[in-house]
């Protein structure tokens, strides 16, 4: 633990002296996870997705985080696979490939009369 001593901040706010914790030098610095949540209580139920950590275009940079999405993307996210599965199965079934296999009928089998070869017919 290290004490602070009281001091002015560059904004001119007065910070009172306090105790902190100090982190280890050999273990990797962990940013803390504002808004976790708890194991006793209920999760959220929102949909989500993750976003990966960024630069904006003014040049400021984003950490990676999870981003509530609404319903309309939801939506959209959870139909995506369905209309790919119904664009494959009309491509197959467009070829000729797909449906109920063709099963050939069997053909009575061709009756030949033959004759003695000796006798006249």
């Amino acid at each position: 633990m290290a004490h602070v001593k009281g001091h002015y901040r560059k904004d001119g706010t007065y910070v009172r002296p306090h105790t902190r914790r100090t982190r280890p030098k050999s273990a990797p610095t962990i940013p803390s996870q504002r808004g976790t949540s708890r194991p006793d209580l209920p999760q959220d139920v929102t949909p989500s997705t993750g976003v990966r950590a960024h630069y904006r275009a003014d040049g400021t940079y984003v950490r990676s985080h999870r981003r509530r999405i609404g319903a309309p993307e939801a939506a959209a996210a959870a139909g995506g696979g369905g209309l790919l599965l119904l664009l494959l199965l009309l491509a197959v079934l467009s070829s000729g490939g797909g449906g109920t296999p063709q099963t050939s009928t069997p053909s009575a089998p061709a009756t030949t009369t033959s004759t003695p070869s000796g006798s006249p017919h």
